[in-house]
């Protein structure tokens, strides 16, 4: 019955795992000296990080695939681990922080990222399986331990890096996990610490169990990460450790309720889910993660947060800014629901990225329908005299546009104008011309197809052939066929990898339309461009259009502040009296008026009121 069992659990172990199939390696292998791996680690290229990564990732496979003794295996792979983090963390800069699609280079980068901490965790996971599966008289219940807390340590690795991408849980990487953590839990050896080696010197004195790196994987999938920007997800990672020692991990059936819980099937490939019914928690398979005490933290955090800032957050990587807690808080509290059913509605909308971009093309609109309404002028030849004729602001000079300098092409009105000039000049054949001429501006609208629709937003299907870029927490500008006058402001709330050239994007609607106004801190509006300041007057569904809102990215004001709107149609006194929503994109305040009259409650409804009609009688 025994000799039943152990076969029992080696298979269940072979089929949790998945580690690469081994040979026999060469006799004159530098892999199997640890000293020589060592050395080798210490000359590696770092100055040339292409080389460095080159080396590492090919030595790397290829110790993953050849037969090794045990306790060579162990002191050789701890060699790997400075040079992988060292690397991860530089690689990590081509798809952080920039737009998705990802570039093709962007794209492999991040695919090496997931690709050395996925070959670190298999050589773990072999030392693991050689102690469970082997002969029992030399096994380590030291070096288990510390191959499991290995393994676990960077199957999280893996589903950060993927997470900072969007992509989906690659496969088998929570089955491989919760197998590790099951194990651990039933021999109760999931609380022994497991120190750092000796290169990872900052961390040394910091122990982690391998109930505590676990949890923090978890509680990294808990926080609904398709929503979060790449700055978000790197900062809860980095806070994960902390809160993993307030959480607590226990049987499901001594739990009640769902506030603050998260389950786990320890015998399944899925993510923690935030609900089970009356049969699964009674379940022995299934434990339950407790963040209640995370969540009393997080609010006492958000308590005595600023509002986000670039300086506020320079100054702890560790503190986390409201506008993150809140989500968090929320999420981990209830669980989300749509507020309107979604519609399969596949048709095509034109959208432009970034807030700067929607408010110049608002102000071109008005712009242009402002010279439409011009009165017709009179024939210039009869009304100017000759040496009036010929001025700077006649002149084609006029009409070129200086290279912008954060463009590296230029501003397409110069390229236009200097393609002009060069067939004059004949430098430049007819084909190139046209070429550029028909070529559409990067930041001008694009039409993108939705998947489906809510009264709330849209889902979208962004390619890579798009001219534009997006992130989460990205304004976008949205019109619709429905509304060809007006452009829509919209956030982008998630993100999704689908394929290498499409994304799945969620949009949250601000407003169904907007214009660009400008605001100015002075009681008194000035000429003075610097103390004046671009925003977006976003409509509002309120009949009197009593409150309202604005959305800027240029300065952050502080609530209560009174400021001077500046329209098209007047100037009006402000005062922000709510902050909405901030982020490193945009500021969203809401506002009040200061000199319209306030609404008297004892006047009844304009239906009731008459005084328009006494001299009609």
């Amino acid at each position: 019955m025994a000799e039943k069992n152990q076969e029992d659990f080696r298979k269940g172990s072979l089929q949790a795992l998945s580690i690469p199939s081994q040979s026999e390696p060469p006799k004159d292998s530098f892999l199997l000296n640890p000293k020589e791996v060592r050395r080798w680690a210490e000359e590696l290229p770092v100055a040339n990080i292409g080389e460095t990564a080159r080396q590492v990732y090919n030595t790397l496979v290829t110790f993953n695939r050849i037969q090794v003794p045990t306790l060579v295996r162990t002191e050789a792979i701890e060699a790997f681990r400075e040079p992988v983090n060292y690397i991860n963390r530089n690689i990590c800069r081509h798809y952080f922080n920039v737009g998705f699609p990802l570039s093709s280079k962007a794209r492999k980068a991040a695919q090496l990222t997931s690709a050395l901490c996925d070959e670190m965790a298999n050589a773990y996971k072999i030392l693991f399986l050689d102690q469970v599966l082997g002969d029992e008289r030399n096994f380590n219940q030291k070096l288990v331990i510390v191959a499991a807390q290995r393994a676990i340590l960077y199957l999280g690795e893996k589903l950060f890096y993927n997470l900072l991408v969007y992509r989906d849980y690659p496969e088998g990487l929570w089955r491989e996990a919760n197998y590790l953590y099951a194990w651990a839990w039933q021999n109760q050896v999931q609380d022994v610490p497991v120190k750092e080696n000796q290169g990872f010197l900052r961390s040394r004195k910091h122990a982690r169990s391998i109930e505590n790196v676990y949890k923090s994987m978890v509680l990294l999938a808990t926080t609904n990460p398709y929503r979060l920007r790449q700055t978000q997800i790197q900062r809860i990672h980095r806070k994960a450790s902390y809160w993993a020692e307030l959480s607590r991990l226990l049987p499901a059936h001594e739990t009640q309720g769902n506030t603050g819980l998260f389950f786990i099937n320890l015998w399944a490939d899925e993510p923690p889910k935030s609900n089970l019914n009356e049969g699964e928690r009674e379940d022995a398979r299934f434990l339950a993660l407790d963040l209640n005490e995370v969540i009393d933290d997080a609010r006492a955090e958000f308590e005595s947060a600023d509002w986000e800032s670039p300086a506020y957050l320079e100054r702890d990587q560790q503190r986390l800014s409201r506008s993150l807690l809140r989500p968090l808080i929320r999420n981990w509290t209830k669980s989300l629901e749509r507020k309107f059913p979604r519609d399969q509605v596949r048709s095509e909308i034109e959208a432009v990225v970034g807030l700067g971009n929607l408010m110049r093309l608002l102000e071109e609109r008005r712009a242009t329908e402002a010279k439409q309404n011009e009165p017709p002028q009179e024939n210039p030849e009869k009304s100017v005299t000759p040496n009036s004729r010929l001025t700077w602001n006649d002149s084609v000079f006029s009409s070129l546009a200086i290279a912008s300098p954060v463009n590296p092409n230029g501003d397409s009105l110069f390229n236009d104008s200097r393609a002009v000039i060069s067939t004059l000049l004949g430098t430049q054949d007819q084909d190139q011309l046209s070429k550029l001429r028909s070529a559409p501006r990067q930041e001008n609208p694009f039409a993108v197809l939705t998947y489906n629709q809510s009264v709330e937003g849209y889902c979208l299907s962004w390619r890579r052939n798009y001219p534009m870029r997006v992130r989460v927490g990205d304004v976008l500008g949205i019109r619709c066929p429905e509304r060809p006058d007006d452009f829509g402001v919209a956030v982008t709330r998630w993100l999704r990898h689908h394929s290498d050239n499409e994304l799945y994007l969620g949009l949250q609607i601000l407003a169904p339309s907007c214009t660009e106004v400008t605001v100015t801190p002075a009681k008194r509006p000035t000429g003075n461009e610097q103390n004046q300041y671009r925003c977006l007057l976003l409509s509002s569904s309120d009949d009197d259009r009593h409150e309202q809102s604005l959305l800027t990215n240029t300065h952050v004001f502080g609530l209560e502040t009174e400021l001077t709107l500046i329209t098209e149609f007047g100037k009006h006194r402000i005062r922000l009296n709510k902050w909405i929503e901030s982020n490193n994109n945009f500021v969203h305040y809401q506002f009040e008026y200061l000199d319209r009259p306030e609404k008297d409650s004892t006047v009844g409804p304009d239906d009731e009121n008459f005084d328009d009609i006494w001299n009609e009688l």
